[in-house]
């Protein structure tokens, strides 16, 4: 696996999600570093095994259709696209899945919105 491959990673209960190979020189090359957005989306905690499976054919998305957890912009005003979605896609590959949870900060704030659709299904 070389920095920028796409992977399928899978966790607990059948769960899996793709994810983008960054190289970190001071992990042990039996272990993998994720963050905690990746390790509530297939339902693992740390020290927890996890299988890696390299996943080429990733298409780039149509659409994606997404929406905010509610306890999350209680008392938020404004247009939440312009805000924290569009930064966080713009210029950057971030591969999702239907039923991944994801966070965006922006605005002082930071709030978690779920993929309910991808256009092509089920990863993009």
């Amino acid at each position: 696996l070389f920095r920028g491959d796409t992977v399928l990673v899978k966790g607990k209960r059948r769960k899996d999600t793709v994810c983008i190979v960054l190289a970190d020189e001071t992990v042990d090359a039996n272990k993998v570093r994720m963050n905690k957005v990746v390790r509530t989306n297939i339902r693992v905690r740390l020290g927890d095994i996890v299988s890696v499976h390299p996943c080429p054919d990733v298409k780039y998305g149509n659409k994606i259709h997404v929406l905010p957890i509610d306890d999350t912009i209680e008392g938020l005003t404004g247009n939440i696209f312009e805000t924290f979605l569009k930064p966080y896609f713009l210029e950057a590959y971030r591969p999702v899945r239907k039923g991944n949870l994801f966070l965006c900060r922006g605005g002082m704030r930071a709030v978690e919105f779920k993929v309910v659709e991808t256009d092509p299904e089920p990863f993009c």
